[in-house]
């Protein structure tokens, strides 16, 4: 009897230390959790896992909840330093940025925007066949299809002659792509690296962070970059594809910011430390100040939420009209306010979105904002029968910006992104011009009746739009 009080005081004791280290473990993500600014519909459905069903939510909190990488926030710091601005001009947002450790305004030489398929996929293919020593692409999703096909063989061609080819791809982004569509590149000298892979260790808490950046360097003097990915629908002709999306090419002193991030995300993907920035100097051509274009990083390797920032100072400061074209838009509690004020404030602002994107829950989730904004007197317009992919900005005629972010949770806190600011008023223009032609085949947005069930059911959406 003796022993077998003994044991059950035992396995009570062993019991009572579980609980204990494990609220303990818990207390602690907590507070690590709530280090890290969020959502508060993200936090909120952290904590409540969590505590409900630790087993499960600790594991994959582990798995996936990280938000930035500390090394990696400190590596950028290093590698933009003495990355001055040549321009003197101090605009608010200007002095923004500079405090986050985003490098200044450049000059670039040349600048083109690519209003079409047709005209980016023409640019690309002319860079890479006018690529002399190397071709560094960085991009989200590199497809199974023919435009992967042909973009494959185009750099097995180009290692052939000599040139130095690194391509870094997402690991989920281009997680169907064929290991043989790559082989004739590798077996020529071309090296792939893979952005946090599908099959890794997951307890990292790295697994949930994608790499949505999309550029392509050219002999660390030309660039390729903007919202389109490596497939057909983004490279096709937008008649067969009704796809819309926007890019645009430059060259110049500028390229060697866009050229010290490709560096450093692909040591990042092959754990190896960046070259020191010095190295990384272009061959220096007579530049000119014909345009003013400035990088703009945002994700886990900067130590703020640079996107979101940036978008607050433009809005707080835009006087007269902002244009907004997203895919998705599940905004931030902060960004909804502005904008919505701004609308109160009698200010125009245009949103235009795909009346159906291709994320159905984001489509869904979108509702209960676009409710507020048109509420608020916001000009909601949809294109019909399209996806519209292009990730656009435009502030008073002053400001525009074009990249990877969509205006969603995932891009403004997760992903790493890249987006670039206009500041030239001839650019400017061309990018209006480019939205007002969209605006052409739109409709106004229409409200879903109201129904309590939809509201519930979007309240919930919510709690997992953070990963969406």
């Amino acid at each position: 009897m003796f022993e077998e009080w003994h044991e059950f005081i035992k396995w009570i004791l062993a019991a009572h230390a579980s609980l204990w280290l494990g609220a303990l473990i818990v207390l602690m993500l907590l507070s690590a959790m709530l280090r890290e600014r969020r959502n508060p519909s993200a936090s909120a459905a952290w904590l409540i896992f969590m505590l409900v069903v630790p087993y499960i939510g600790v594991p994959l909190y582990l798995a996936f909840g990280t938000r930035k990488l500390r090394s990696l926030t400190q590596q950028k710091f290093r590698l933009f330093e003495g990355h001055t601005s040549s321009v003197t001009s101090k605009q608010p947002v200007q002095q923004l940025l500079g405090t986050l450790g985003v490098p200044g305004p450049k000059p670039a030489s040349h600048f083109r925007l690519h209003p079409d398929a047709h005209t980016s996929h023409s640019s690309l293919y002319r860079l890479l066949d006018d690529s002399c020593h190397s071709i560094d692409i960085e991009i989200f999703l590199l497809a199974n299809d023919a435009s992967g096909q042909e973009l494959i063989n185009q750099l097995t061609q180009c290692v052939q002659r000599g040139v130095h080819v690194r391509v870094l791809l997402d690991g989920v982004g281009s997680f169907l792509l064929s290991k043989k569509l790559l082989q004739p590149m590798l077996d020529n000298g071309g090296k792939v690296a893979w952005f946090i892979p599908v099959l890794h260790r997951p307890l990292r808490g790295r697994t949930n962070l994608r790499n949505h950046r999309k550029l392509v360097l050219v002999d660390r003097e030309k660039l390729w970059s903007g919202g389109r990915n490596l497939a057909d629908e983004y490279l096709r002709d937008e008649a067969e594809t009704n796809w819309y999306d926007l890019s645009f090419e430059c060259e110049g002193e500028v390229v060697l910011d866009y050229q010290s991030l490709f560096e450093s995300d692909w040591a990042f993907a092959n754990k190896t430390n960046p070259p020191d920035s010095v190295l990384l100097q272009p061959k220096r051509k007579k530049s000119t100040t014909a345009h003013q274009l400035q990088i703009l990083p945002s994700g886990p390797d900067m130590d703020e939420d640079v996107l979101e920032q940036t978008l607050v100072s433009l809005i707080r400061d835009a006087q007269r009209h902002i244009m907004v074209i997203t895919p998705y838009f599940v905004p931030s509690e902060t960004l909804q306010s502005l904008l919505c004020v701004c609308a109160r404030s009698g200010m125009r602002v245009d949103l235009i979105l795909p009346q159906r994107s291709n994320h159905r829950i984001a489509d869904f989730v979108r509702n209960r904002f676009l409710r507020e904004l048109h509420n608020a007197g916001v000009n909601i317009q949809v294109l019909p029968a399209s996806m519209l992919h292009a990730k656009v900005w435009v502030i008073d005629d002053k400001y525009a910006l074009i990249g990877s972010a969509n205006v969603d949770l995932r891009s403004l806190y997760l992903n790493f992104e890249l987006m670039t600011l206009l500041y030239t008023q001839s650019d400017v223009a061309a990018v209006k011009h480019w939205v007002e032609e969209r605006q052409l085949n739109t409709q106004p947005w229409q409200i879903p009746a109201p129904n309590v069930l939809r509201e519930i059911l979007e309240g919930l959406a919510m709690l997992l739009s953070f990963q969406l």
